[in-house]
């Protein structure tokens, strides 16, 4: 599960997510996507095929799409502060209403960011797990 936000914050999730995944160093920002989302899609969302790329982006190479997996990261917060990480692996493979049926995980792998970063963060946004 991603690293969970400051208690004593009361700012909205988002903008602690942002403030987080854009300050934190790529490596880190990668680990906590593979804990909360696993390798195979952090490898899909980064835009290879291999997982063997992602545990490389932690040691010693830089990915391809740091944008997309910061960001990615910012979607698995919102996603995780309202449910957990199995709810967000979920969320991410699912198809959305919010996103007229569109998978967020295939948008962030095969479209531009600037394209999908509003609708799938209105998406995360407006999420509400079932109550167990």
């Amino acid at each position: 599960m991603p690293v969970k936000p400051n208690s004593n914050d009361e700012r909205p999730i988002e903008i602690q997510a942002h403030e987080y995944a854009i300050s934190s160093g790529i490596r880190e920002v990668v680990r906590e996507l593979v804990d909360a989302l696993g390798a195979t899609m952090v490898a899909a969302i980064g835009g290879v095929s291999e997982t063997r790329a992602v545990k490389q982006w932690m040691t010693d190479r830089e990915p391809q799409r740091p944008h997309a997996l910061r960001f990615a990261l910012q979607l698995a917060w919102v996603i995780c502060e309202k449910g957990d990480r199995n709810t967000a692996r979920a969320w991410f493979q699912a198809s959305n209403p919010h996103l007229n049926d569109a998978v967020p995980l295939l948008l962030l792998r095969e479209r531009p960011l600037t394209d999908v970063q509003g609708p799938l963060m209105t998406a995360a946004r407006a999420f509400m797990p079932r109550p167990v």
